[in-house]
């Protein structure tokens, strides 16, 4: 998958006109789900994602510990919202639609072992 395919499908999902949004949305939610899974998961997650998520999948990584903290939902959007420098009301739908296409660009390994590392809170919305 190339990074407009990805940008395009979560524009679509989350009825965003706004390319550029939708992009800084799938890069903010990528870095954010990324900052709260193992930097080993990360790397092998990495190399599955077109490069312009992979940049920011590593961004992540980088802010990452060895054990990631938890984080509730509503933290998790308000993060992407930050990263994304977009307001929250706008952020969640696309960000749900990113971790759609995310889930995709992976392969089913890859998926159900980000889900068994991300934190628990997040559950609903990987496997959803």
């Amino acid at each position: 998958m190339q990074t407009e395919e990805f940008v395009n499908e979560v524009a679509r999902a989350a009825d965003l006109s706004d390319h550029d949004a939708a992009l800084a949305i799938s890069r903010a939610t990528v870095e954010t789900i990324c900052a709260h899974l193992p930097a080993e998961q990360v790397r092998k997650l990495s190399s599955q994602l077109p490069q312009e998520l992979t940049r920011a999948a590593e961004a992540g990584r980088t802010q990452t510990t060895e054990k990631p903290a938890e984080i509730s939902l509503d933290a998790f959007f308000e993060q992407v919202a930050v990263r994304a420098e977009r307001e929250r009301s706008e952020v969640e739908p696309a960000a749900r639609a990113a971790i759609t296409v995310f889930k995709r660009a992976l392969t089913r390994g890859e998926t159900t072992d980000v889900v068994l590392d991300a934190p628990r809170e997040l559950d609903a919305l990987l496997t959803g």
